[in-house]
């Protein structure tokens, strides 16, 4: 690969609960004037399909434990989105500097479970969740446009997270279908005819990223990226969901 072309889909509509999300996409990309090719990567805010799969939750209606009340009223925090917050969470890591760190039940680390409060209605005391399950999600999206657009694409679902020792949000890959995730080099010679020991490079992070240069993290109305020209074939298929790394694993735990 020499080039890669992103081009974000322009006038994508607002999603509602139930919506076809496969269908929308489709008809964007019709509209869009966009011809798409085998190999081609459509990333795909996370937050488009959580409202598609209808993941708000009303916080009038949680119920809320003393563990949450207490922690609330030591955060100075909403009751009820700390409830929520911990529903969504195998555990709670860190409430140091008035932040929730959590593993979340999906597995990775991040704030507030995930859970957000921005670019949804406001005429009620709404909250919306992650996808329940973004690995079926992907697979099921990536094979109905797949067959729509008569081509062999793939799928990345992108979410923002915060890291360590780092200022700002970045793009990442919550999940994805039909594309090599994690490139393992290990056996491959470098520009000196060595071979590499433990290189394994997180490409649908990477992707994902770009894509969000063009997403934004505001008020852009652009969910949906597609990407042109990247083909790593030779490479295993996986998920990078599987990019997640347990507790006795992780270096930085």
């Amino acid at each position: 690969m020499n080039s890669l072309e992103l081009v974000a889909l322009k006038d994508f509509p607002l999603i509602e609960p139930n919506d076809n999300l496969a269908e929308i996409i489709f008809k964007c990309i019709k509209n869009n004037n966009i011809l798409v090719e085998d190999y081609d990567v459509i990333v795909i805010a996370q937050k488009v399909i959580s409202k598609s799969e209808n993941r708000y939750v009303d916080l009038d209606t949680v119920k809320v434990s003393k563990e949450a009340q207490d922690l609330a009223l030591k955060l100075n925090k909403d009751k009820e989105l700390v409830q929520l917050i911990m529903n969504e969470s195998k555990k709670i890591l860190s409430t140091e500097k008035n932040v929730i760190i959590v593993e979340h039940l999906l597995g990775f680390i991040n704030i507030n479970a995930g859970i957000d409060q921005s670019n949804i209605p406001q005429d009620k005391n709404l909250a919306l969740l992650l996808p329940e399950d973004p690995s079926k999600s992907a697979k099921e999206l990536q094979i109905k446009l797949s067959e729509m657009l008569d081509k062999n694409i793939s799928i990345i679902v992108s979410d923002s997270m915060t890291r360590p020792y780092r200022s700002g949000v970045i793009n990442f890959a919550l999940a994805s279908h039909n594309i090599q995730s994690l490139l393992d080099l290990k056996g491959e010679k470098d520009l000196y005819g060595n071979k590499l020991k433990g290189t394994e490079v997180a490409v649908a992070d990477e992707l994902a990223s770009a894509a969000g240069l063009l997403m934004g993290q505001s008020d852009e109305k652009k969910p949906v990226i597609l990407i042109k020209g990247f083909n790593k074939s030779t490479y295993q298929i996986n998920n990078s969901f599987d990019l997640i790394v347990n507790e006795n694993d992780d270096l930085y735990r």
